[in-house]
């Protein structure tokens, strides 16, 4: 709900806010009072371009700004949420400012934003009727959401939606295995002569380290030998041995370990030295032994490891790389056969998955069709209570036919339909208001009062399921004489107990249903002409109800017909809605 307005330096309007409550609310004054520059502020606020031409003269920038009440309004909310604006209280502030270089500003909340984000907020806030771009209902992309909100086909839908998506999950996941098993195909040589590289080395763990240490031992393995030999000589056999002396040693302390028992301790360690000492005499015999040239073992050795070097350069630089690599392309190699009846089984799921959304896109497409019908007479119902007594009204049904070998292809009662967002249908709203026309699409309906009273029509009959709370009719009453005037009016006035309207109007016979007055003023003053909207109290309400009624002499017969026209406004009609508090009549300004 629209709290209130805030304009400043716009056309003829230098300062002045204007609160707004619920019901409908009816604006009236003379031809180029301010009325239309008032909606024109409007419209910038929900993303019209902004021009510099617009901005008051003398001074720099204009500056519209509007409260709305969307404390109920879960939906705007999640689009807020969307655009990561915050609104941690229940009101949100609008805010466009047209510098005088041409540049213009626009916030949320005082989050700047841009144009593009005010149209799509202006579609949640507001619907302008009229000489302005905000008319949701000719739009044709969201005939079938006004369809399905009259109808209460938005679960259906939501169902239909969620299945769609499991479709199209189930096409990408077979999409990516044919890629993934297209550029397996692709690679399968190389994969599979990588592979023969390496089972032609065919690599043990550990096995180049272990080359390596043998490889040490047969290149060297003559001095090893030569060293051995020495060793042992130096221990066992030359004169004066090491085991030569040791062991006479070892006589000489055993004479004296029978004089003096104390040396029986000295006398066990060193015949423990000479036992060691044996044990390393008859290593070095085995090892010099062992030690054996064999210089064809030493060949095939160097051979294995050039092979081993070559293949760990070519697959990560070690053994355990290589071996990695063996087992990724084995993989690769053996998963290649799978795919096909991987991906035949995914087929078998996709097909289950789209017969399933065929069966809830048949049923929500039969839904639609029987809500259309009840639409269509409801509307001429609506439209001959507003003076388009001959009107015919269509809701036209479009199937989309799918396109070669569209893969989200659904077949329908033996029909085969592209499965869109929204399901198999396209709608689009015609409509004729002369008897003996054909229907013709709403969206090209000439624009006026005629047009006005058909959105009114419309509204008035999806008013109960409609997420806008804000209607803006600019001049409906173009073109209609006193009696349809009362019809437009009453159906207002009901279409106010669900909705936040602001009418322009000219005719007495409506602005008598409002909830609210208020009258567009108009004055010159040291030379500068200003304009701005004044709310009226009762009296002043019936005054200028009068005067649309005789012009600006006021009669106590004028006065006392719109004194009638208001009191018959109230006897017919009976808000639910909680009307708007009465205010004090005052001049609206700051």
């Amino acid at each position: 709900m629209l709290r209130s307005l805030y304009i400043k330096n716009y056309a003829l309007i230098d300062e002045f806010r204007v609160e707004f409550g619920r019901g409908l609310s009816i604006i009236t004054g003379e031809t180029g009072a301010g009325k239309s520059i008032v909606l024109g502020a409007f419209g910038l606020l929900l993303g019209d371009r902004a021009s510099a031409d617009v901005i008051r003269s003398g001074a720099e920038k204009a500056i519209i700004e509007a409260e709305f009440d969307i404390a109920s309004d879960s939906q705007l909310r999640t689009f807020l949420a969307t655009e990561a604006i915050e609104c941690e209280s229940d009101a949100l502030v609008i805010r466009r400012e047209v510098a005088r270089r041409g540049t213009s500003r626009a916030f949320l909340n005082d989050s700047p934003v841009n144009a593009q984000t005010l149209k799509s907020l202006g579609d949640h806030l507001v619907d302008l009727h009229g000489q302005h771009e905000h008319q949701s209902l000719l739009r044709i992309a969201n005939h079938i959401d006004m369809l399905d909100e009259f109808g209460g086909l938005m679960h259906e839908r939501a169902q239909y939606r969620e299945k769609r998506e499991h479709l199209l999950a189930a096409i990408r996941e077979i999409e990516e295995l044919r890629a993934r098993d297209a550029r397996l195909h692709e690679e399968h040589d190389l994969f599979d002569f990588q592979l023969q590289e390496i089972l032609a080395v065919d690599p043990e763990p550990n096995e180049d380290s272990n080359i390596e240490a043998e490889l040490r031992l047969l290149e060297n393995a003559e001095a090893l030998s030569s060293a051995a030999t020495e060793i042992h000589s130096l221990l066992y056999e030359d004169d004066g041995s090491a085991h030569e002396k040791l062991g006479t040693a070892k006589e000489q302390l055993a004479r004296l370990a029978l004089i003096d028992p104390s040396l029986s301790e000295p006398l066990a360690e060193l015949t423990a030295a000479l036992a060691n000492l044996d044990e390393v005499v008859q290593w070095s015999t085995r090892y010099s032994e062992r030690m054996e040239l064999n210089p064809e073992r030493l060949e095939t050795l160097r051979e294995r490891i050039v092979l081993l070097t070559r293949i760990k350069k070519r697959f990560g630089g070690t053994l355990d790389a290589v071996l990695e690599k063996k087992a990724e392309l084995q993989s690769k190699l053996s998963f290649e056969t799978e795919f096909e009846e991987i991906i035949a089984e995914k087929q078998r799921e996709l097909a289950g998955r789209r017969d399933e959304l065929a069966k809830i896109a048949s049923k929500l497409s039969k839904a639609r069709h029987a809500a259309g019908g009840k639409l269509e007479k409801e509307i001429v119902i609506e439209l001959a209570e507003l003076g388009i007594e001959r009107a015919a009204f269509r809701v036209d049904f479009r199937d989309r036919a799918a396109r070669g070998e569209d893969p989200l292809t659904l077949d329908v009662d033996g029909k085969s339909f592209e499965a869109r967002q929204n399901g198999i249908d396209e709608v689009e709203f015609f409509i004729s208001t002369n008897a003996g026309e054909e229907p013709k699409p709403l969206a090209r309906v000439a624009s006026g009062g005629e047009i006005s009273r058909v959105m009114l029509a419309i509204k008035s009959v999806l008013a109960k399921n409609d997420p806008v709370g804000l209607l803006i009719f600019d001049e409906i009453d173009i073109g209609v004489s006193g009696r349809v005037a009362q019809r437009v009016g009453r159906a207002m006035k009901v279409l106010a107990t669900t909705h936040q309207i602001l009418a322009i109007t000219h005719l007495a016979q409506i602005a008598a249903f409002g909830d609210v007055h208020y009258v567009a003023v108009k004055q010159t003053a040291k030379g500068l002409t200003t304009s701005r909207l004044r709310q009226l109290n009762p009296t002043e309400h019936a005054e200028e109800v009068a005067r649309l009624i005789s012009g600006d002499a006021l009669s106590a017969s004028a006065i006392e017909n719109a004194q009638s026209l208001i009191q018959e406004a109230r006897n017919t009609v009976t808000p639910t809605s909680k009307k708007s508090k009465s205010r004090k009549s005052e001049q609206v300004g700051v």
